[in-house]
């Protein structure tokens, strides 16, 4: 279980990293909403996770 929970976290950590590396690579610059929607798609991976069904 504490294995599963580490790739858990890492996956959310990494989404959201990627969501501005993302908009930074089509842009060529950092945009504060980027930033916060990366946390946030981040955050909600963390707090229901997979099991939550998708939208």
């Amino acid at each position: 279980m504490k294995r599963r929970a580490a790739i858990h976290r890492l996956l959310s950590m990494a989404i959201a990293i990627a969501v501005p590396a993302v908009a930074y690579a089509v842009n060529d610059r950092f945009d504060m909403e980027f930033i916060v929607l990366g946390a946030v798609i981040g955050l909600a991976y963390w707090y229901w996770g997979p099991s939550w069904p998708p939208l």
